[in-house]
């Protein structure tokens, strides 16, 4: 077993079913919870808001091809250190792709323990914090596939530093540790520095894996709004192995433990009350409607080992691989229905078999037989339809 699957289980079998969640705000506010009690009074240094563009990232002409990292002072990690994000740059084309990086998750004392979320960025960020397989140029960052149709594009990356899947905006007291679940408004911080300097993008797709794949899908609202600022369109949207299930796959209590963990009011809450009304798979209803002409995907396997995992600690229970296919299919079948509603975005799905968690950047796109004519296909924006064996 995977490490980080084998510190998820113990934590699972270590913290039982969670406790039941009184929904209204009310009670959320006078909760007796220690989490939240400890870090009220505890705010992150950087608040929520729209990016302040800054000067453009430039890179010596030695350096394209190459991945160089970016410090950014305001960007924080789970430990309060500084983050930052690492970019390859080509003279091949203005195409940008913005990556999420996958990682574990934090929310309380067990999984910020357990799950083997990063808390920073380490000393040689390009080596311990830019995953392998990517530095390895594998999977969309293979410049050498001619089936890739990611291959020419300039790479931001951002490593996930602050166990909060690029979502949060709270400073969490968990017992005598502090963790900077501030992983939006470092989306905001790198958004300053990036957009100036792809203003001029032939074409924008913004993609993340695992909890990379829930944050660019949370994100995806501010990218957005910040690159039509320039004028330019939606940016295209693609989520790899990061899948937000309607309940009772994910459970109400576990969106709102997350809620409150990361202070998610502050964040997708602005814009997607509706998340809380109705579940999280709703930020992909609300992304298509206040984005008109959004093409966004979905990519996951059916019996995902990760998500499985994931989906058991968040839910307090065992998520067998029957329910997780279940829950795919109805995601799936509710987005067909939902995008009749919003034309003339478009929201798709690409299912494959197996338990594999991840296709992106993981293994070769042929290790995955028919994606790469999927992404092709939404990034083209012709005909483009589903893909469910």
């Amino acid at each position: 077993m995977h490490p980080m699957l084998l510190l998820i289980t113990l934590a699972l079998a270590c913290s039982g079913p969670p406790s039941p969640v009184d929904e209204s705000d009310a009670a959320v506010a006078d909760r007796p919870d220690a989490a939240t009690r400890d870090a009220a009074a505890v705010q992150p240094e950087v608040p929520v808001g729209p990016p302040t563009f800054s000067d453009p990232i430039v890179l010596a002409p030695e350096e394209l091809g190459q991945w160089v990292w970016i410090s950014m002072p305001q960007m924080r990690c789970s430990d309060g250190t500084t983050g930052g994000f690492a970019v390859n740059f080509t003279d091949a084309s203005r195409d940008l792709v913005i990556y999420l990086q996958g990682g574990g998750i934090c929310y309380d004392a067990l999984t910020c323990a357990g799950s083997g979320a990063p808390s920073s960025v380490g000393d040689d960020p390009l080596r311990t914090a830019l995953a392998g397989s990517i530095r390895a140029n594998r999977g969309i960052f293979d410049r050498t596939d001619l089936d890739n149709p990611l291959r020419d594009g300039n790479f931001v990356v951002l490593p996930h530093c602050t166990g909060d899947h690029h979502t949060g905006h709270r400073v969490a007291r968990y017992g005598r540790q502090t963790f900077h679940h501030v992983g939006y408004t470092n989306i905001t911080r790198m958004l300053e520095r990036v957009v100036p300097t792809f203003a001029d993008a032939s074409r924008v797709v913004v993609a993340g894996f695992s909890a990379g794949g829930v944050g660019i899908a949370a994100n995806y609202h501010q990218i957005a709004g910040a690159f039509e600022s320039f004028g330019q369109p939606p940016p295209y949207l693609i989520i790899d192995g990061g899948p937000f299930m309607r309940p009772p796959f994910l459970r109400e209590a576990a969106q709102q433990k997350l809620r409150e963990s990361w202070d998610l009011d502050e964040t997708i809450g602005t814009f997607c009350p509706s998340c809380f009304e109705e579940g999280f798979h709703q930020i992909y209803r609300v992304n298509a409607a206040l984005h008109p002409g959004m093409r966004a995907s979905l990519v996951c396997s059916y019996e995902d080992s990760v998500v499985r995992v994931l989906y058991g600690v968040l839910n307090g229970a065992s998520f067998s691989a029957s329910e997780m296919t279940e829950g795919l299919h109805d995601v799936a079948d509710w987005a067909d229905t939902v995008a009749s509603s919003v034309e003339p975005s478009r929201f798709q799905v690409f299912y494959y078999g197996g338990e594999r968690h991840g296709a992106l950047d993981v293994v070769a796109l042929s290790s995955t037989p028919g994606l790469a004519d999927f992404l092709s296909a939404q990034l083209t924006g012709g005909a483009w339809d589903s893909v469910r064996p």
